[in-house]
């Protein structure tokens, strides 16, 4: 799909005067505060040399409680005991996520060019020393640039290998690989309703349903065993922030804490500063944004429709939450150049990625 936008028919009309048409100019454009996703790699952990289906090996190394039996200390007899290892593996999927941004530099429009500062591009001589560094020509490939790392997070967390659409379907993503275990899912009956307004989670819920995940996370082994995370909607953690806010009492919350110290000093409560009994709430507005975004997760837009599981929550580590890649470079490979035959400027941009929860050591609240 090639490049759009709305500035013959929208942004043209406001321009009456030559004032206004001073001011139309991308230097002086004010930028709406669009929320662009992180770079994915900073909150998870990247394995590369994964081929795929290859596997990632897993050893469990339990000790064998059974072992060291009292002896008779008068005799000489020795005793053999068995020490074993478990062996397990979780086989990787690879997909390609990929796009081709055609652009004819010869049909944009006069004024749409006066406004990026630049000239009619007519000239193949001048594409890679004038016209591919121009102001246009870098806004597009920014955009390009971070509609591919939205894509990113959007396969990895929402991707399912069996779902219709090609924006979901390439692997299982971590939230598909979470909930097929169906013992460590704390179900958010609140997801079911029939409109997004009745799936809205109060406060008191979430709080609910951090006691909930905590109870079945204390039934597990590994437990307190090693550093975890509580991953959750940017709208969860506001909701649950607000909340606690406007209590005059907390003592049915109490497991919340602060981490900011000016938090404390003010008593307030802020959505990403707060802590469940000493594990983070780190809350994740790259997931509310592909909910909200993504046509077959937002039950086709609007206030009132229905989302997929727009509540969702994960307790784990950021060491169980694998990014799979042959090499690193091939997690962002874009290209740009001229193709003289047909005279079009073309970005292509591609990730060669997949997901892996290797052990069990998670509960997802969905």
């Amino acid at each position: 799909m090639a490049y759009t936008d709305n500035f013959v028919a929208d942004f043209l009309p406001l321009v009456e005067d030559l004032a206004g048409a001073e001011s139309a100019n991308f230097s002086k454009a004010l930028f709406t505060k669009t929320f662009l996703a992180s770079d994915i790699t900073k909150k998870h952990t990247v394995v590369t040399g994964v081929r795929n289906g290859s596997l990632v090996p897993i050893i469990t190394d339990q000790p064998n409680y059974e072992a060291f039996p009292f002896v008779d200390a008068s005799s000489c007899d020795t005793t053999e005991c068995g020490i074993n290892a478990t062996y397990s593996g979780v086989k990787w999927k690879l997909g390609l996520i990929s796009c081709r941004v055609p652009i004819c530099l010869r049909t944009f429009n006069e004024n749409f060019l006066i406004f990026f500062n630049s000239y009619k591009m007519l000239n193949p001589a001048k594409v890679d020393r004038v016209y591919l560094k121009t102001a246009l020509l870098q806004y597009i490939t920014n955009l390009v640039a971070n509609s591919l790392e939205a894509a990113k997070w959007r396969v990895e967390y929402f991707a399912e290998d069996g779902h219709a659409s090609p924006l979901l379907k390439g692997f299982d993503g971590w939230f598909a690989q979470a909930e097929a275990v169906p013992s460590l899912v704390v179900d958010i009956p609140k997801n079911a309703a029939a409109n997004y307004a009745a799936q809205q989670m109060t406060g008191q819920e979430i709080y609910d349903l951090f006691v909930a995940m905590e109870a079945k996370y204390l039934e597990q082994e590994w437990a307190n065993t090693l550093p975890v995370e509580l991953r959750v909607t940017k709208k969860m953690a506001t909701t649950l922030a607000a909340y606690l806010n406007t209590l005059k009492d907390t003592a049915c919350c109490d497991g919340v804490e602060r981490l900011n110290p000016d938090n404390i000093a003010t008593k307030s409560f802020y959505y990403d500063k707060m802590a469940f009994h000493g594990i983070p709430i780190v809350p994740m507005p790259e997931w509310d944004a592909i909910i909200n975004n993504v046509g077959v997760l937002n039950g086709g837009g609007g206030a009132a429709a229905a989302r997929v599981n727009p509540n969702r929550a994960l307790l784990t580590s950021k060491t169980n939450l694998l990014i799979g890649t042959e090499e690193r470079d091939m997690l962002s490979m874009l290209e740009i150049f001229y193709e003289k035959k047909d005279k079009k400027v073309y970005i292509d941009a591609e990730a060669y990625l997949g997901a892996a929860i290797p052990q069990r050591e998670y509960i997802l609240g969905i």
